[in-house]
């Protein structure tokens, strides 16, 4: 949960910062909405590393802080360049949630129930970006965003 956690708190970050730089109000606002459920999904991911007697990424202030700049530089690129890095961040978000659903216990009905939701959630934005106007990705782009994915995920999984 502190990888899930830690990946919250940069999806929270990385939407700022695009709201930071968003051209057009409608994509502005997108982000900050998509930053507030970020919000909701960091306190249930908090919540539940407590009652697992674990603790948050150390790591978590440099997290914020590339993510808001990645954000922010994304934004520069264009609405629909930044709609699009939501949608693949997304997309990736999906896809890890559910490689930790297939890894986690079924006897933990709490944190499936909990990445269940985010999936769900992660799902939507990213079909909102889409439908917003948001333009894939070269795939270039998309194997940089997944090799940072894995160097956060193992990072954050031991600090």
């Amino acid at each position: 949960m502190r990888v899930n956690h830690a990946g919250e708190v940069c999806a929270q970050a990385l939407y700022q910062g695009q709201a930071v730089t968003a051209r057009r109000n409608k994509v502005r606002e997108l982000m900050r909405q998509a930053a507030t459920e970020e919000n909701d999904h960091l306190l249930w991911c908090r919540k539940r590393i407590d009652e697992l007697g674990g603790h948050t990424s150390l790591l978590n202030p440099l997290w914020y802080t590339g993510s808001f700049l990645i954000g922010a530089a994304t934004g520069l690129l264009g609405d629909k360049w930044s709609l699009g890095f939501l949608a693949e961040t997304e997309h990736q978000v999906v896809n890890h949630l559910q490689a930790h659903l297939e890894r986690i216990p079924r006897t933990d009905s709490k944190s499936s129930a909990i990445l269940e939701q985010m999936k769900d959630d992660e799902a939507r934005h990213k079909a909102s970006a889409l439908n917003s106007g948001g333009s894939a990705l070269p795939d270039p782009a998309k194997k940089i965003m997944m090799l940072m994915s894995r160097v956060m995920t193992l990072t954050a999984y031991r600090i």
